[in-house]
């Protein structure tokens, strides 16, 4: 008896970066800017979490505004033609100051916005592939099961990893799951986590799909 099979890898997601130049003035003032508003806080517990946040930096400041409006573009471009469907007000974000030993566990974005970007306004990473262990190592997981079920022997845990340089942009969709290793570091790591709204006709999925 004649028995066919085939078999595919499957994780149907995009991933997409941008790249500033690594000397934009904007990458380095909004870290300053970030640090000096958390000065002063309290980071006994870095262990288990030291993340700072600011929320709302890219609204506080000329550079801020700056980079909202690069990441805007970037946001349109992913989207391609369904960027007319992206809220052009619509920007939840926030500062993330890491301190050394910080780390950010495993989490979805998915409460405030659907499409999520990350971008680094500092990291040793310039040079390196960026898919390549970085310090902090930013990973993205795959969102086909949840973290606590079983596996078969031959199933790995797939995380693709980013290696955090200033300037690097990452888009993905706001329900992948994503996390920080620990940071090995002698002064804060700064990245800016945006999310963006996409305002999709009713049924649309019916449309396309049915």
């Amino acid at each position: 008896m004649e028995v066919r099979s085939t078999g595919i890898d499957l994780w149907p997601t995009r991933v997409t970066f941008f790249e500033t130049p690594v000397d934009w003035a904007v990458n380095r003032q909004l870290a300053d800017d970030a640090i000096a508003a958390t000065q002063g806080h309290d980071t006994a517990a870095i262990e288990s979490a030291a993340k700072r946040r600011v929320r709302g930096i890219l609204d506080k400041s000329d550079v801020g505004q700056a980079l909202k409006a690069h990441l805007f573009t970037c946001a349109r471009a992913v989207l391609g033609p369904w960027a007319r469907y992206l809220d052009p007000h619509l920007c939840e974000n926030r500062a993330l100051v890491i301190a050394p030993g910080g780390f950010i566990s495993t989490h979805k974005d998915s409460r405030e916005g659907d499409l999520t970007c990350v971008h680094f306004l500092t990291g040793g990473g310039a040079g390196q592939p960026v898919n390549s262990v970085g310090n902090p190592r930013f990973v993205i997981e795959d969102p086909s099961r949840y973290f606590d079920e079983g596996r078969l022997p031959f199933e790995v845990r797939h995380g693709f990893s980013v290696n955090p340089r200033p300037g690097l942009s990452v888009f993905f969709p706001s329900h992948i799951p994503h996390n920080q290793h620990p940071y090995e570091g002698s002064t804060p790591h700064v990245q800016v986590v945006a999310n963006f709204r996409v305002n999709l006709p009713v049924a649309i999925e019916e449309r396309l799909f049915d």
